[in-house]
């Protein structure tokens, strides 16, 4: 995710001035978010909040560039670009959630003492 966020941040700063602040920095601010979402996730013991809250980022980083592409923002080849790695990235992080799935939490556990 870090590496697709490095890649949105560059193709972002060409977008044209009508669109830049306002697609480009949303899809921006998505990526960072889902990327920070993911580094806070590695250090939690209950990751499945954080993991949710990146699927959902994810999702609207996906939107948008859907929109960035629609509106002419980024090329054909830039926008399958990035619908395969945001897919790796769906899949990774799916697989994640999928091994938390199983696991309760500390509090979870003591809740019916």
């Amino acid at each position: 995710m870090e590496e697709l966020t490095l890649w949105v941040m560059q193709r972002a700063a060409k977008m044209p001035r009508a669109h830049k602040f306002t697609v480009g920095d949303r899809l921006v601010e998505t990526c960072l978010e889902v990327t920070t979402s993911l580094v806070e996730a590695s250090f939690k013991r209950d990751k499945r909040a954080l993991l949710a809250r990146a699927s959902r980022g994810l999702t609207r980083a996906r939107l948008l560039a859907r929109l960035a592409h629609r509106l002419g923002l980024i090329s054909e080849k830039q926008s399958l670009y990035f619908g395969s790695e945001s897919t790796e990235v769906g899949k990774m992080l799916g697989g994640w959630a999928r091994s938390q799935a199983g696991r309760t939490s500390p509090v979870e556990e003591g809740a019916g003492q």
